[in-house]
């Protein structure tokens, strides 16, 4: 029998396993005003690495967990995007990352989480895809055709997001949210002030952690028991 104790030290062991995630995104987040670069390019290397240790530690302690595959991608999608981090810099390269990461979650939403539909809200990112290519295309020149698929992955990867759980659809939409800004912070004159990059930051950390949450608390699918025919 389960008391409360046992759900309190429960929560409390999950929630601690995310102290050094919280940790390093408050100093993140406070270097956006400081303008301490080797700071920010410390805490930025460790954000995702300390997400996914969080991860694994729950995981470890927990019953039932997400399939092999799931957890594989989760912890994919995860890398990708510690590797998009510390490489944005290198455009392109960063991109052709964070893009990988969007697939890698694609998937794990898809084998999660079917045969749910995805929300209806998620048609909006139609005209989100649309306004977003016409406002940024004067600006882009040459990585029109990289951006455009980079940001067909990002709205497909929020509106898979909505066939789960509240926390991965808030996940999804956030990502999308910080992703568009950060598009054009980096490709127009707008959004270059740092508060503006704090928010930026924010959305994109507490997406992280949404989409992560989502998935360790979701029920994980099983398949329906096979009927077999009785003589």
């Amino acid at each position: 029998m389960t008391t409360t104790t046992d759900l309190g030290w429960r929560l409390g062991y999950r929630l601690a396993a995310f102290v050094p995630y919280v940790a390093v995104t408050v100093v993140q987040l406070v270097t956006k005003f400081t303008n301490d670069s080797a700071l920010d390019h410390v805490t930025k290397a460790l954000e995702m690495p300390t997400l996914a240790a969080g991860a694994a530690v729950v995981l470890l302690g927990s019953t039932p967990r997400p399939r092999p595959p799931v957890t594989a991608l989760l912890f994919a999608g995860l890398a990708l995007s510690w590797l998009g981090d510390v490489f944005l810099d290198r455009l392109t390269l960063g991109l052709g990352l964070f893009f990988a990461a969007h697939l890698a979650y694609i998937s794990m939403f898809e084998l999660s989480f079917r045969p749910r539909r995805p929300s209806p809200f998620g048609l909006l990112a139609i005209p989100w895809f649309a306004a977003l290519l016409a406002l940024l295309a004067p600006h882009l020149g040459g990585m029109l055709p990289l951006v455009a698929l980079y940001g067909a992955a990002l709205g497909f990867m929020a509106v898979a997001s909505t066939r789960g759980t509240a926390l991965t659809s808030v996940g999804g939409i956030l990502f999308l949210a910080s992703d568009s800004f950060l598009a054009f912070r980096l490709f127009t004159p707008l959004f270059q002030d740092d508060v503006s990059e704090f928010l930026i930051m924010l959305a994109y950390l507490a997406a992280q952690a949404c989409i992560v949450l989502g998935m360790l608390l979701s029920r994980p699918r099983t398949n329906p028991p096979s009927t077999v025919a009785e003589a």
